[in-house]
């Protein structure tokens, strides 16, 4: 018997199509790792008889609802009309449609509910219908990896009821719901796309009341999901309000394949920018260039004649030559794929015919840039745009700075949040994959928090962590848990307990941390079975290009989880278990002394091995200034170039300016060379790509076996120009901003630290909406002054650390008033001044 866990729930049955309508092989109806047919990422997308559609009838002439609420659950993606209609968002507003519905939880445990407003969709008549189409989504798709077992999609709903005699009916789903395979979607999975037949009936017309139902047979019980089912948590995913028009179009009907190369190029007929209306001829292609890597769909208007099919591709990259040795897959100039892997990412729409039409998907998601379209009769392409989806996070930080480089890395990685946060934190959008690993996750997080208020996702997002959790305790490497994918892995497995504390230091969110602290104790009595080693070793510092022993990363993780489970049981008054964590941290810190240091000097020599040991704390104080002045040499050494992987990366910059490197810091984020953070700028990155080198001018593509160009995890390098460089951090005893520290940190290198080709950053300004209020801040350097400028929400109050450039100094000018720098007590160099809330102007003279 099915556990609820909401009241709503506990008379409504789980339904699913009826055993009869179900033909092997015709289309989302079943687990698509069931197929016996090998993909193929050229090849069209296999098609089916149509989507499961439930549909139920109630209300009539004599007895008409006046009021009606829904509550709606799948396994699977879903989508509800009524009465012609499609529902999911708030009736009379500009509020996007919730799209994706349910997202993606763990099955095994549990569900999410949304709840919507009918009312405004009620039938004037008195009869109402109700017509719900479920996809495979991430239940049965191929992105499931088989991991919830072979079973069809079903559906749950409540429907509440008010009846204009007052009367009230609660209407559950169950074995009086009419099922049909049917509907215009012939086939849909997250990772191959969607196929849309517009001839057949649409899923609007199938909930009209007075629709003929031939050939519908009731639903059957579904007794698989022993999960509970709970009200939605976090934002929808939804349509975000850019808009992104295609910035060329390319149109191609032939290739040159006599220019020496393995698979030619393409001969261009034409190039439009900024294209409108155009026709797209029978056997021509189009490539729309939107000119940004992005997650969502086409959303076009088109007309031309009944049954005319237009097929959709869609790319992050252009071949570049048509040469094997380069990576290619295809002719120069046409669409590259090989880096979907086995995600066919493509769609087909089947005109109906008699106008224009409009169509996007919605029951799959893309990652590209570039939209490449093709058709078997002409159309006419009237309208075409991409809608940027994902979980509709307001954004709440901004940078600028002098430098246009870096501006663009700043986009880059905004892109890359875009696009991966999509009802859970992704690897990466758009191949065979498009899982929540957890690495990636806890790099990221603090960045994330800054761009976004991203509470309520990383709310889900725990719950996930912990119903994906094992019985012995060990965190999934991927949330929600995958059968493919492992557990416990340094750095991997550590990310809820890095992700509640950020959260909570971010937002001042006391109940993310009563709520997840159950979990995080139970993932730290899992690795207690380890002994000091940590958690598992299997990905290490990864991609990175100076190797650290992935051992040495585990001892160094474990001593972090217990430096933040300390913080964390502090944080909820639980002292006792506070001790116990300080406790095992020292016991850690002697285990890595006598493991990993010889004659009083680490054995690791990595940047990655430095910068654990210093930001953990683990080294010996008298080893510490040593350690900082090697770690500094070794990058001086390597050109001012980083050697770190994904480990590495996330702590470097932010904890070089805590080592008081600033300067250095400033080096590393401005390097152009291979790797660093510009080099994919220089490449012609519009997002934050999974290798340093995914691809090269010099070179061409990557390895296709793991070479993503949405890749958000290296971005994690924005929260330091966040905290550091524009200067707007917290303090962790008085979270969530309400005690603001402003440490704006300008780029101050001698000739002698600049590295040859670089320039100075000159001027920083950005903001940052916290849920204490917006701050605001910039700085400028001329000559002979530095000038600050930052305003303090009221309510708040804050704590500067302004930096002095002369030691001489005697003055400095506060909102037109000149102070003597006396007034102001000194600390590591910068004048400490604690502000109340107000607007404050500050000129330091160099």
């Amino acid at each position: 018997m099915n556990q609820k866990s909401d009241r709503k729930f506990l008379n409504s049955t789980w339904i699913a199509a009826n055993d009869a309508l179900l033909v092997p092989g015709q289309g989302e109806i079943g687990n698509a790792w069931a197929r016996n047919t090998p993909w193929d990422r050229y090849s069209d997308i296999d098609e089916g008889a149509g989507l499961p559609v439930f549909r139920k009838k109630f209300g009539s002439a004599s007895k008409k609802p006046v009021k009606c609420m829904i509550y709606a659950t799948a396994l699977g993606i879903y989508e509800i009309f009524m009465n012609g209609k499609r529902v999911g968002k708030k009736a009379g507003s500009s509020f996007k449609y919730d799209e994706l519905k349910p997202g993606w939880t763990d099955y095994f445990k549990r569900t999410l509910y949304y709840t919507y407003n009918l009312t405004p969709f009620l039938s004037e008549e008195g009869t109402n219908c109700i017509a719900v189409p479920v996809s495979n989504g991430w239940y049965q798709g191929r992105i499931s990896f088989n991991t919830y077992g072979t079973h069809k999609v079903a559906f749950n709903a409540v429907i509440e009821v008010v009846y204009e005699d007052g009367s009230k009916e609660t209407i559950t789903t169950g074995t009086d719901w009419d099922v049909k395979i049917t509907g215009p979607v012939l086939a849909a999975d997250i990772w191959d796309g969607e196929v849309f037949d517009a001839t057949r009936t649409g899923f609007d017309a199938l909930s009209e009341p007075g629709k003929r139902t031939t050939g519908w047979m009731k639903a059957q019980k579904f007794d698989e999901f022993g999960g509970i089912i709970t009200k939605n948590v976090g934002p929808s995913i939804r349509v975000r309000n850019i808009s992104m028009k295609p910035v060329t179009l390319t149109r191609y009907s032939e290739v040159d394949k006599t220019d020496g190369t393995d698979f030619g190029k393409i001969i261009v007929s034409g190039t439009v920018k900024k294209p409108k209306a155009v026709t797209l001829k029978k056997g021509e292609t189009f490539i729309y260039d939107m000119g940004q890597n992005m997650v969502g769909w086409v959303n076009f208007t088109v007309s031309g004649k009944k049954g005319t099919r237009l097929t959709t591709r869609y790319a992050e990259m252009l071949n570049d030559s048509g040469s094997k040795s380069r990576g290619n897959d295809g002719p120069k100039g046409s669409v590259y794929t090989a880096n979907y892997r086995s995600a066919k990412a493509r769609g087909t729409y089947i005109l109906g015919g008699g106008g224009d039409e409009s169509y996007h998907p919605m029951f799959t998601f893309y990652g590209f840039r570039y939209i490449e379209l093709t058709a078997d009769k002409d159309v006419e392409i009237k309208s075409l745009k991409a809608d940027v989806v994902g979980s509709d996070t307001p954004e709440t930080g901004s940078i600028e700075t002098s430098s246009k480089d870096i501006n663009k890395l700043i986009s880059n990685i905004l892109w890359g949040q875009r696009g991966n946060y999509l009802s859970i934190p992704t690897d990466c959008p758009q191949r065979d994959e498009r899982l929540g690993w957890t690495g990636d996750t806890q790099i990221f997080c603090g960045t994330a928090a800054y761009n976004a208020n991203v509470l309520g996702f990383f709310r889900k997002w725990l719950v996930d962590a912990a119903d994906s959790q094992s019985e012995a305790g060990a965190f999934s490497d991927v949330i929600p848990r995958v059968r493919v994918v492992g557990e416990g892995n340094a750095a991997w497995g550590d990310a809820p307990i890095i992700a509640a504390y950020t959260m909570y230091r971010m937002y001042g969110d006391l109940k993310i941390v009563k709520d997840t602290y159950p979990s995080l104790v139970k993932y730290m009595k899992y690795l207690s079975g380890f002994g000091m080693n940590g958690p598992h070793p299997a990905y290490g510092d990864w991609l990175a290009y100076e190797k650290t022993d992935n051992r040495y990363i585990c001892v160094c993780y474990y001593a972090y989880d217990a430096i933040l489970m300390e913080k964390l049981s502090n944080i909820l008054g639980k002292e006792r278990k506070a001790a116990s964590y300080r406790k095992l941290y020292e016991k850690i810190r002697r285990y890595f002394k006598k493991t990993y240091m010889k004659r009083g000097k680490l054995t690791q020599t990595s940047q990655t091995a430095y910068l654990l040991a210093l930001r953990f704390g683990l080294l010996p104080e008298s080893y510490e200034a040593e350690a900082k002045r090697i770690l500094a040499q070794k990058i001086r050494d390597n050109g001012y170039k980083l050697s770190t992987g994904f480990v590495g990366t996330g702590i470097l910059n932010v904890s070089l300016s805590e080592f008081g490197m600033d300067n250095l810091a400033y080096s590393l984020l401005l390097q152009k060379g291979n790797p660093s953070w510009l080099y994919s700028v220089y490449q012609g990155a519009t997002t934050i790509w999974e290798r340093w080198n995914s691809y090269t001018l010099d070179t061409g593509f990557g390895d296709v076996g793991m070479n993503s160009f949405n890749h958000y995890a290296y971005g994690s390098v924005q929260e330091w120009m966040y905290k550091y460089m524009l200067g707007i951090d917290n303090d962790e005893s008085d979270p969530g901003f309400r005690h603001i520290i402003l440490r704006p940190t300008p780029d101050t290198r001698t000739a002698e630290e600049m590295p040859e080709g670089q320039e100075h950053v000159t001027w920083v300004k950005g903001h940052y909406k916290s849920v204490s209020g917006d701050i605001a801040a910039s700085w400028s350097m001329e000559s002979d002054q530095f000038t600050y400028n930052v305003s303090i929400p009221e309510g708040t109050y804050a704590t500067l650390y302004l930096p002095v450039f002369d030691e001489n100094a005697g003055t400095i000018v506060v909102n037109g008033t000149v102070s003597p720098v006396s007034d102001f007590e000194k600390e590591n160099g910068r004048l400490k001044i604690d502000l109340a809330w107000g607007k404050y102007t500050f000129e330091v003279m160099r």
